[in-house]
């Protein structure tokens, strides 16, 4: 009889176990934000067209533009199974456009989150956007043809204490320029670090240190290199060096 008893409460705490183990893994509502800053200022479309910045060589200037493409946004969890949250993203600064992805839901764990600045030469195609047709985000065929990873535009002082005109555009790096181009992809595939997706809503920030475009690890002189640069290969793998540094991650 007491052999009999021991196996109903074995069955039973057996039973009860089962069911906590089988509880469904909890979701999480996730949402990224991209934030800009500047030397450690927050860099807002308000703050554009002053002349109120110092970048590392130590030229005085300003932002007029500043919009960038970012694709192959996912998250990898310990596992190794990658979710693909979005294709890609269009972030407009100064027409405050892109800046948040939301809609996202993800199981509770620990995620690596990528992506890539710009897009791989195997997505870079040209005219098979609509939404980034629409935004003329196109690159000429003469320059690769595909589509551009940045423009960042404004106005600096020059070496006679002058406002002039610089365009930062980041796009393929092409050699040959022309009909008989030869595109190479200076893309920045980036892994932004570990977030632990807890069972609240969560926030991720994205922040682009836009003065990491001007000084690491190239020092970069507007004076020589302000215009022209999207048919310069070796401008655009000297922003590819410094891209690398842009972009850190938070959470909240």
């Amino acid at each position: 009889m007491l052999n009999k008893s021991l196996f109903l409460l074995l069955l039973v705490v057996c039973f009860a176990a089962c069911e906590t183990n089988d509880d469904p893994i909890k979701n999480t509502s996730v949402s990224i934000d991209f934030s800009h800053r500047f030397n450690q200022q927050a860099v807002t479309s308000n703050n554009f067209n002053a002349l109120q910045y110092t970048n590392g060589f130590g030229t005085t200037l300003s932002l007029t533009r500043l919009r960038y493409l970012i694709s192959e946004i996912s998250f990898t969890n310990q596992q190794g199974i990658k979710t693909l949250v979005k294709d890609y993203q269009l972030i407009d600064v100064g027409e405050n456009t892109g800046m948040l992805i939301d809609g996202i839901t993800l199981p509770e764990g620990t995620y690596s989150l990528n992506m890539r600045f710009g897009f791989s030469q195997t997505a870079n195609t040209s005219s098979i956007y609509p939404d980034l047709n629409a935004a003329s985000w196109n690159v000429p065929q003469m320059l690769g043809g595909g589509y551009h990873y940045m423009q960042m535009e404004g106005r600096f002082l020059d070496l006679n204490n002058q406002e002039s005109i610089y365009a930062y555009h980041t796009i393929s790096a092409v050699q040959n320029p022309g009909p008989d181009n030869i595109r190479e992809d200076p893309s920045i595939a980036l892994t932004l670090g570990e977030i632990n997706i807890t069972q609240d809503a969560i926030q991720i920030n994205i922040t682009m240190d836009i003065d990491q475009w001007f000084e690491n690890p190239n020092l970069w002189d507007l004076n020589l290199l302000n215009g022209m640069l999207m048919g310069n290969y070796t401008a655009q793998k000297l922003m590819q060096e410094n891209g690398q540094t842009v972009f850190s991650l938070q959470t909240n």
